[in-house]
This record gives C-alpha cells, structure tokens and sequence, in this order.
C-alpha cells in the first residue's frame, strides 16, 4: 500500500481551481544541534499549485495541509534524473563504439536529451494529473 507524504503550508492565492500554497521546507539536518553554525543547512519556500474543485473554500494566509502519494517521490527521480543520465550514458558508449568522431559522439547524446525533455513538456498535462497533490484544512 502506497503512504502519502504531507507537509504544512500557508495559502498564498486561490482562483480558477487551483490553490497555490506556500510551504516553509527545512532539509533532515535541521534537527542537528549544530545546523545554526553549519552552512549545509538547506532551508527554502516552495510554492505548489493544488488543483482542487473546492478552491472557493481556501483563502489567502490560511493554514492547510499538502499531501501527495510517496510512491510518486520515486517516478519523479526516474523522469527527471535516471532515464536522462541513462541516455547520455548509452549514447556516448554506444557512440564512441560505432562513430569514431568524438564531435558527433558528443553531440546526439545532447539532442536525444533534448528531445526526451521535449516529449516530456508534450504529455505534462498527463504528467500533471499523476503528479497531483491533496489538499485539507488545518
């Protein structure tokens, strides 16, 4: 059974059925004694967009909840970091086996990723919908 992650966030804007939240995102070493001093800390503001049917009902300042499914955490790694450093990899070994020319060797691995970022902005709506976050009140 897949969890849901959720995270605190504040309502920053509500219209045309989406709610954008602002969510205050404080890296695992927080908790350490020493994250004053230590310049690894990693804090940021993250700002998503909910789409929700029911965006009539949050206002802005108001404090709600974040939830997504963990199991997507995964497939978000594989689109955007395992499957580009796949091709680049497969591309500059297959290349530099078959094609003796280190210019074109380097250059197709640059524009299949292109093309497989492309394709990717092509189905974001579909890649929208899966990746959907959850919304509730505090």
């Amino acid at each position: 059974m897949s969890q849901i992650a959720t995270h605190d966030g504040t309502v920053i804007a509500s219209a045309a059925g989406t709610v954008r939240v602002e969510m205050h995102v404080v890296s695992a070493c927080s908790s350490c004694k020493a994250h004053e001093k230590c310049s690894f800390v990693d804090k940021a503001d993250k700002v998503v967009e909910v789409s929700t049917a029911d965006w009539k009902e949050y206002h802005e300042g108001e404090a709600v909840t974040v939830s997504v499914n963990e199991g997507l955490g995964l497939l978000a790694v594989l689109l955007a970091y395992f499957l580009p450093a796949l091709i680049i990899i497969g591309a500059v070994v297959l290349l530099s086996v078959y094609i003796r020319s280190e210019a074109i060797a380097a250059l197709v691995p640059i524009v299949l990723i292109a093309l497989y970022f492309l394709m990717l902005y092509r189905f974001r709506e579909r890649l929208q919908r899966k990746f959907s976050f959850g919304i509730t009140k505090k």
